[in-house]
């Protein structure tokens, strides 16, 4: 699926960022615009599968949908504590 591995790559990232500042992953914010190609819901049933693949857990998707933005799903930020 398109959307899984979209959200492979997101979370490796916020992972990794994470790491490197020397944080713990509390959220991942994401922009989902019209080239997403799926629903919100949709993206944070492929989010919740990745992180139970991990053994993550605790970890929140925040979406901020923008129909207009000409992109697909965008890294925005991460929360660490």
């Amino acid at each position: 699926m398109h959307e899984s591995g979209v959200i492979q790559r997101l979370v490796q990232i916020a992972f990794d960022e994470a790491a490197r500042r020397g944080g713990r992953l509390r959220a991942i914010d994401v922009r989902l615009g019209v080239l997403a190609g799926g629903s919100p819901a949709h993206l944070r049933e492929h989010f919740e599968h990745e992180l139970a693949r991990r053994g993550a857990s605790g970890i929140e998707l925040r979406i901020d949908e923008q129909p207009a933005y000409p992109g697909g799903v965008e890294l925005t930020g991460i929360e660490l504590s």
